[in-house]
């Protein structure tokens, strides 16, 4: 009995790391929604001011700066990976003082990298390293990312974590049809983020803390 258990328990935890590593070996999973593709220089030029804004304000750490891209209403999620499977939390406002979760601490590094627009670099758990450097994000893909629905889908379904309607609402907002952007100018610093746009004003809506970082 002892024995089945065990093999039981083992089996579960290796089914676990299968899910969490396909998540962590793709560019961000892509469902089925579509949107519109983002191809106009006035497009580009507002969704180019404010993914740079964002980056120069988090490598200078400055609340401030960092605080004036997120909506005031809608807020920001983080990503982030406490244990074998990604979780997020949502927040009002950003702290450099106070990482998400505490044991990371947020970190800066020197970037050279221009934004360009084109496809998103993977992070290859099974080599530790990008499949190219840069700075990027992708707005003509028509496919977006689910990462938030996907977590709660996965930590309901695993840890049993119920999620109101407020929540569910709050994390649809801020992901749908929002843009990624992965600055990475080596394997070992990188910062990724999404932008959208309300009512003609772009933001940054979420950090994604976890992609990256193939660690359980």
């Amino acid at each position: 009995m002892i024995k089945n258990y065990g093999i039981a328990l083992i089996a579960f935890i290796v089914l676990l790391g299968s899910c969490n590593n396909s998540q962590k070996s793709a560019s961000a999973q892509q469902d089925t929604v579509t949107r519109a593709r983002l191809n106009k220089p006035e497009e580009i030029q507002q969704i180019s001011e404010v993914i740079t804004r964002f980056a120069r304000a988090y490598l200078s750490q400055d609340n401030e700066k960092v605080n004036a891209l997120i909506h005031p209403q809608h807020g920001l999620a983080v990503i982030y990976r406490p244990g074998v499977m990604d979780d997020f939390i949502l927040v009002d406002s950003f702290d450099f003082k106070s990482p998400v979760p505490e044991s990371y601490p947020y970190v800066t590094f020197e970037n050279d990298k221009m934004l360009t627009f084109e496809p998103l670099p993977e992070f290859l758990c099974d080599t530790d390293k990008w499949t190219k450097y840069g700075f990027s994000s992708d707005t003509t893909a028509t496919s977006v990312t689910h990462l938030l629905d996907t977590i709660m889908k996965y930590q309901g379904e695993y840890n049993e974590v119920k999620y109101d309607d407020t929540v569910k609402t709050k994390a649809s907002v801020l992901e749908d049809g929002s843009y990624r952007v992965i600055l990475n100018p080596s394997d070992e610093h990188f910062l990724i983020f999404h932008v959208k746009q309300f009512d003609g004003a772009w933001y940054v809506t979420l950090l994604d803390r976890s992609y990256g970082n193939c660690d359980a």
